[in-house]
C-alpha cells in the first residue's frame, strides 16, 4: 500500500508540472507577472519625470520643463502604438516597451541632471563672481537637452517603424527590436561617460 501511495505521488509530482505547461498556465503566469512588472516600471518612470518637471519649473528651467512635457507624451504615444500594433499578442509588446524604457530612463536622468545643473546654476548666481563656472554649466544644460532631443528622434522613429509594420512577422519584428535594443546600448553608454 505505502509502495502505491509512493508510486501515485512520484506520478503527481511528474505530471502537475507538465500539465502546468502543457495547458498553458505557465505561460498565462509569466505573461501576467511581466505584465504586472512593466506597469511597476511604467509608474516609476512617470513618478520620477513628474519629480524632475516639477523642479524644472521650480528652478524656471523652460528647455527642461518642455523636454519632460515631451517625454511623457512620447511615454502615451509609445505605449498606444507598440499595445495596439500587438493586440492579443503576449510578450511582444512587452519586449518593445522594454527595450524603450531603458532609452526613456536615460531621459529623464538628463531631465533629472538639468535640475541639478540648475540648482547649481542658482548657487553661482548668488555669488556672482563665478562666470565661468556659469557658462559651463549652461553649456552642460545645452549638451543634455541636446542629447535628449536625439533619443527623442529615434523614439519617435522606432514607433512610427512598430506602427508601420506590415505583418507580424518574426523578420520584421526582430529588425525594430534590434534597432531599439542598439537605441538603449547607445543610451546606456553615453551615460557611463
Amino acid at each position: 500500500m505505502l509502495g502505491s501511495y509512493a508510486l501515485a505521488a512520484a506520478f503527481i509530482a511528474l505530471t502537475v508540472p507538465r500539465m502546468y505547461r502543457l495547458f498553458g498556465y505557465k505561460t498565462d503566469d509569466e505573461a501576467a507577472w511581466l505584465h504586472a512588472r512593466n506597469l511597476r516600471e511604467h509608474s516609476t518612470l512617470i513618478q520620477r519625470l513628474e519629480t524632475a518637471r516639477e523642479a524644472l519649473v521650480e528652478l524656471k528651467i523652460p528647455q527642461g520643463i518642455q523636454q519632460a512635457n515631451m517625454l511623457n507624451a512620447i511615454l502615451d504615444d509609445y505605449r498606444s502604438v507598440v499595445e495596439t500594433r500587438f493586440v492579443g499578442k503576449t510578450f511582444t509588446p512587452i519586449t518593445y516597451l522594454n527595450a524603450a524604457r531603458s532609452v526613456q530612463e536615460h531621459v529623464v536622468q538628463n531631465l533629472t541632471d538639468m535640475v541639478a545643473v540648475g540648482h547649481s546654476l542658482a548657487g553661482i548666481s548668488r555669488q556672482q563672481v563665478q562666470t565661468d563656472l556659469y557658462q559651463e554649466q549652461q553649456q552642460r544644460l545645452s549638451d543634455l537637452a541636446a542629447e535628449n532631443e536625439q533619443f527623442f528622434t529615434a523614439l519617435t522613429e522606432t514607433a512610427v517603424e512598430v506602427a508601420n509594420i506590415r505583418t507580424i512577422s518574426q523578420f520584421e519584428r526582430l529588425d525594430t527590436l534590434t534597432r531599439l535594443v542598439s537605441l538603449a546600448q547607445t543610451a546606456n553608454n553615453t551615460g557611463k561617460q
